[in-house]
């Protein structure tokens, strides 16, 4: 049978989540897939899980390796992968029924498109939903079509991209000729080695999203998906690597984004006047709503302050 699309999950002790995962990813139809599992060297049972769930599913591949971390992972998948077309899905998240079928479809009769992502809800430990992606990110409206049903390409994807990463890992799918092309993922970032990887495949084709919410984002309390301070220090590395690619309004947005999470940042070490000083930068910048919200938040912290 040909494999169209892998699907990767990595898996680091997330054995409690793993079967909603994996069923979602079972539920898709008429899309001819592998399941691709690679576990980094969990030590909660994921392991045992995972061999038992082999004698029922036939497409499903695990491979097991000491822990590199969630880079090294993708990319060993992804040098793994039969398919044509790659999906990621963290072993957390799920897919809604027939998410690939629309996306594939999308993204055969599309050829110049690379990639494609979809809105996505984030949820609680209850599976509740909190807010989903798009409307978090108001600035990201103008680049809708409303009206359009099912996928559309991006305009400009490198002007939005680079200030307001709207793409969900877990609701991407990419040719694996083109990941392949640029790279794959960049181990030497401590962080946003997805952001750098999505912004690489705009420079070589098309990018499309559709508007339909085809992915649970689990909110886990007390989970850090990633260092602050690498976070913030990987981001001001790829939007320099991105400075001959844009304009200088795509630049003040970036370099805006990059005050607003440090002003998060500040935020939430309780450091107050530092947090309103770049949200004030922020602001100036790139004014918007969110940006607006956090200025004033800060403000009446500031006043109430001794």
């Amino acid at each position: 049978m040909n494999i169209e699309v892998s699907v990767i999950i990595p898996n680091y002790n997330c054995k409690p989540y793993l079967a909603k995962a994996i069923s979602s990813v079972v539920r898709q139809k008429n899309i001819n897939c592998e399941i691709l599992v690679i576990d980094d060297g969990s030590t909660d049972g994921s392991v045992e899980w995972l061999d038992n769930a082999k004698k029922t599913l036939s497409n499903i591949r695990v491979i097991k390796q000491k822990n590199t971390g969630v880079v090294g992972v993708r990319n060993k998948a992804i040098a793994e992968a039969k398919g044509e077309y790659i999906a990621f899905l963290d072993a957390d998240d799920y897919w809604t029924d027939d998410k690939l079928f629309d996306q594939i479809s999308y993204m055969k009769n599309n050829s110049s498109c690379v990639l494609s992502f979809t809105n996505y809800m984030h949820v609680d430990e209850e599976y509740a939903s909190i807010i989903d992606c798009f409307s978090y990110w108001p600035e990201f409206s103008k680049f809708i079509d409303s009206d359009h049903i099912g996928y559309q390409n991006l305009q400009s994807p490198m002007d939005l991209l680079l200030f307001a990463n709207v793409i969900g890992t877990s609701s991407v799918v990419v040719k694996k000729s083109a990941i392949n092309y640029v790279g794959k993922f960049d181990n030497s970032l401590n962080s946003a080695s997805d952001w750098d990887c999505w912004l690489k495949l705009a420079r070589i084709g098309d990018v499309a999203f559709s508007q339909q919410i085809s992915m649970g984002y689990l909110m886990r309390a007390g989970s850090i998906t990633a260092n602050r301070q690498n976070r913030l220090n990987a981001m001001k590395e790829i939007i320099s690597r991105c400075k001959n690619d844009i304009g200088i309004k795509t630049r003040l947005k970036a370099q805006a984004r990059i005050f607003e999470c440090y002003g998060e940042y500040y935020r939430e070490i309780g450091l107050k006047f530092k947090a309103f000083s770049l949200t004030a930068a922020a602001f100036m910048l790139f004014p918007h709503k969110r940006n607006f919200q956090h200025l004033l938040h800060d403000i009446k912290q500031s006043i109430k302050s001794p």
